[in-house]
């Protein structure tokens, strides 16, 4: 059975890019392994119709996975990789309360209601066979691929952002489009052919979809123009996020700001003014590249240009825009700076010990105090 050193990544914050690149690591993980890998499933307190829906989605996902089996638990058994818990019974929300991140088990929660959690994954009910199979993938790839070593080419990661030829305007983007949301607290239904709609709730700062992660970055990178979306009330939000995985808005923003800025800065930011990234981002449970790590350690040290950061990182501007962009709209980024609250210097960290970004860190040498 898989032993798991670390805690995996939470399935619903992994979005977009590098998506080809990390979604080469996490297939070339798996290939390597010589058995089956089995990733073991405890549940807390789910209902009979949930267990059933349960049972049904690991089936699916272990004869349709080359690479990996799923291994449903007894209920007294709590020892498994993913630990599925219903939160809203007096168990489940003990177990939650207690549980310690130390445990190095993965937590996927259901809920009636609508829970905005920036650490786990949560479904809300009624729980859907294929979204449970889908959500569960994700997880059980994130789990396997911590047991893969860096891969060596991590040095030789590109300038990968994903810009048209000939750039599109920023406000018919994807993109742009959440980032209204989020500004203007819209609840919104957006539509992006073929694929199933998605449900913002600009307020709560929240998207409920069906989609899988593959699904969700091809969504993310689709065509400017292409997306289209209509105004909901709050109470639709409630009703139409029933069954889905429900996520931070802002994880979604990020990778959106990543793949979608065709290399424009946001109103009324221009390239020569002081800038400042006040907070390493939390690359653990948000998209990034080798280049990322090279920006957010340049960016902490001292306020800079954004002409300065491209000259210095020789990175294209359309990469440094977009980094920039993705940065201000989920908060990190200080506007002519003039000077940087204690607390920030001590939430940006380097990663843990033996992690995986530390690790990518050593090998890029680069450092926040650089």
């Amino acid at each position: 059975m898989l032993a798991v050193h670390e805690p995996p990544l939470n399935p619903s914050v992994q979005l977009g890019a590098d998506v080809r690149q990390t979604r080469t690591f996490e297939q070339k993980a798996i290939q390597t392994k010589m058995d089956k890998n089995t990733v073991s499933i405890s549940c807390v307190e789910l209902g009979n119709t949930d267990v059933s829906v349960l049972k049904v989605a690991t089936k699916l996902l272990s004869e349709n996975n080359p690479h990996f089996e799923t291994q449903l638990l007894p209920s007294e058994d709590m020892k498994g990789h993913i630990m599925l818990v219903d939160i809203d019974t007096p168990a489940g929300q003990n177990f939650y309360r207690d549980f310690k991140e130390s445990r190095k088990q993965t937590l996927l929660l259901l809920s009636n209601e609508t829970l905005n959690d920036h650490r786990n994954a949560v479904l809300k009910k009624p729980v859907r066979v294929q979204t449970l199979k889908d959500t569960l993938h994700d997880i059980c790839v994130d789990i396997i691929s911590k047991n893969a070593p860096i891969p060596k080419a991590i040095e030789e990661i590109v300038d990968n952002v994903t810009v048209p030829a000939e750039h599109a305007n920023l406000e018919s983007t994807f993109f742009f489009m959440l980032w209204q949301a989020l500004q203007k607290k819209q609840v919104l239904q957006i539509f992006c052919s073929p694929y199933s709609p998605l449900y913002v709730d600009g307020s709560r700062e929240l998207i409920a979809t069906s989609a899988s992660r593959s699904t969700l970055n091809k969504i993310i990178q689709t065509k400017p123009g292409s997306i289209k979306s209509t105004k909901l009330s709050n109470a639709d939000f409630e009703v139409l996020s029933k069954g889905q995985l429900v996520m931070p808005l802002k994880n979604v923003l990020w990778s959106a700001a990543l793949h979608n800025s065709q290399g424009k800065l946001i109103d009324e930011h221009e390239l020569d003014t002081l800038v400042q990234l006040k907070a390493w981002p939390n690359l653990s449970r948000l998209e990034f590249n080798a280049n990322h790590m090279k920006l957010a350690s340049l960016m902490t040290v001292r306020p800079i240009t954004l002409q300065d950061v491209e000259k210095k990182t020789k990175l294209s501007r359309d990469a440094v825009i977009a980094f920039y962009n993705a940065a201000y709209v989920t908060d990190l980024m200080l506007v002519c700076p003039t000077s940087i609250p204690e607390i920030t210097h001590k939430r940006v960290a380097q990663p843990a010990k033996n992690s995986l970004l530390n690790k990518i860190a050593q090998r890029l040498k680069l450092s926040s105090t650089q």
